[in-house]
């Protein structure tokens, strides 16, 4: 059995063979540390070869799914003159790749809020289920920063070009509801049985044919998501680059002051 080496990850597999991954920092909304990120980069790729595992639940403890990047930690380094170092972004980016190219099914149960880094990794899930209480926004623009964790290139796969260009530029927050209706949702549950739907669908896929499924989610990767390491150079290189710009500061302090940023545009 692994053993998570964060915290903040917990790690369990039960006797269906349904592994949960639940992002545990509920103080903070289970906004994403770079422990965080290494550590579900490295859980995701043992579940892709591990026996016992047939498919994966990923969720949040709490309230809420992921609010994504630590704007406390984004405050820090704009104060000390730091830029963004793309070691991050590399990191996370990691842990998404390693959903989308998991052997394994991986469905997020999207409790709540997921904003940011968090909505994408919902992106990067085979399913998405989520209720009535579920919210799913972009997060980025919002902060200045272009966007990471592959995505924009996953959202745009799920729902068109067109779509994924309106919830990201503008910066857009949708429902359960809406998110069901744009396609990013797979299963809307109603408010107080996600875990019910979300458990329906797991059991379904743990005892489906796990070889077989392997071989599905390859082939559905090799036609629509050829080109992630390519994606990952680009956030790597321009989320530093945003992190730069008087927007981004103008964004973090606006929100932990609770105020309207005013853009400058550098």
């Amino acid at each position: 059995m692994y053993q998570s080496k964060c915290e903040n990850i917990l790690f369990s597999v039960d006797e269906k063979g349904i592994a949960t991954v639940t992002l545990n920092r509920p103080e903070a909304l289970n906004a994403l540390t770079w422990d965080m990120e290494q550590e579900l980069g490295n859980v995701f790729r043992y579940c892709s070869d591990a026996d016992e595992v047939r498919v994966v639940v990923l969720t949040g403890t709490g309230k809420h799914f992921c609010a994504g990047g630590d704007i406390k930690a984004f405050k820090r380094r704009i104060d000390a003159g730091e830029a963004l170092p793309d070691t991050g972004v590399r990191y996370i980016a990691t842990a998404a790749r390693n959903i989308r190219r998991c052997n394994k099914p991986v469905i997020a149960k999207i409790n709540g809020a997921a904003s940011g880094a968090g909505s994408a990794l919902a992106f990067a899930s085979d399913f998405r289920v989520g209720d009535g209480k579920t919210k799913i926004g972009a997060g980025f623009t919002s902060m200045g920063f272009s966007g990471d964790t592959n995505g924009v290139y996953n959202l745009t796969r799920i729902v068109g070009a067109a779509r994924a260009t309106e919830f990201y530029m503008l910066a857009q927050t949708v429902t359960g509801e809406e998110a069901y209706q744009m396609g990013i949702l797979n299963r809307l549950a109603e408010v107080g049985k996600l875990d019910e739907v979300a458990g329906e669908l797991a059991s379904k896929l743990a005892n489906s044919p796990t070889r077989a499924l392997a071989y599905q989610k390859k082939m559905i990767n090799f036609t629509n998501y050829p080109d992630l390491e390519l994606m990952e150079e680009l956030e790597a290189n321009f989320m530093p680059a945003c992190s730069r710009t008087a927007d981004h500061a103008e964004a973090v302090n606006a929100f932990l002051e609770k105020r309207a940023p005013k853009f400058i545009g550098k």
